[in-house]
């Protein structure tokens, strides 16, 4: 089976962990859906967040989900696993680092802007996303898709084939 996973806030905390990181940059506080709109809205802004964050090697300090790491290596044994991104490719080798250090395996590790992942891994049987909007797209391209539950992707889903689920167990449950 051909398994595509996104990694920030489904494999890494992401969020949690890089709010204070973001509302320091910003210098003001947000919640997650301002957040995520600030991130979509203000590319140029973000990308001197991005290059801040580069310098720090935040990103190799995002702590993982629970569960994710031996779901992950269980399913690498049999399965092939995809992992797609929509960090930019300045953190490839801080998010390679990552995924060594908590011994997430995989098969290819791919940086796609939003919306674009389909064009990555084409024809998944399953692909794991928190990005609602992305999981729209992938609908199209893949089996099915599990939502990973999120306080920015609330709206409802359309397609029969996105599954929502609220973490690591319920997604071994839907596999």
């Amino acid at each position: 089976m051909k398994i595509g996973i996104d990694i920030d806030n489904v494999i890494a905390n992401t969020y949690q962990d890089l709010y204070a990181f973001f509302d320091s940059f910003m210098k003001r506080k947000s919640d997650p859906h301002e957040t995520i709109r600030i991130m979509r809205k203000h590319k140029i802004k973000m990308w001197f967040y991005f290059y801040k964050a580069w310098r720090q090697k935040v990103m190799t300090k995002v702590s993982l989900i629970d569960g994710a790491a031996e779901t992950i290596q269980g399913w690498s044994k049999e399965h092939q696993i995809y992992l797609v991104t929509s960090r930019y490719p300045i953190f490839n080798r801080q998010t390679k680092w990552w995924l060594k250090e908590h011994k997430i395996p995989y098969w290819e590790l791919h940086h796609a802007p939003e919306t674009t992942k389909h064009l990555k891994v084409d024809r998944c049987d399953i692909f794991i996303e928190d990005n609602l909007d992305e999981c729209e797209v992938l609908a199209d391209h893949c089996e099915r898709i599990l939502l990973f539950d999120q306080p920015w992707n609330q709206k409802p889903i359309k397609q029969k084939n996105i599954i929502r689920v609220k973490d690591w167990e319920e997604i071994r449950k839907n596999i």
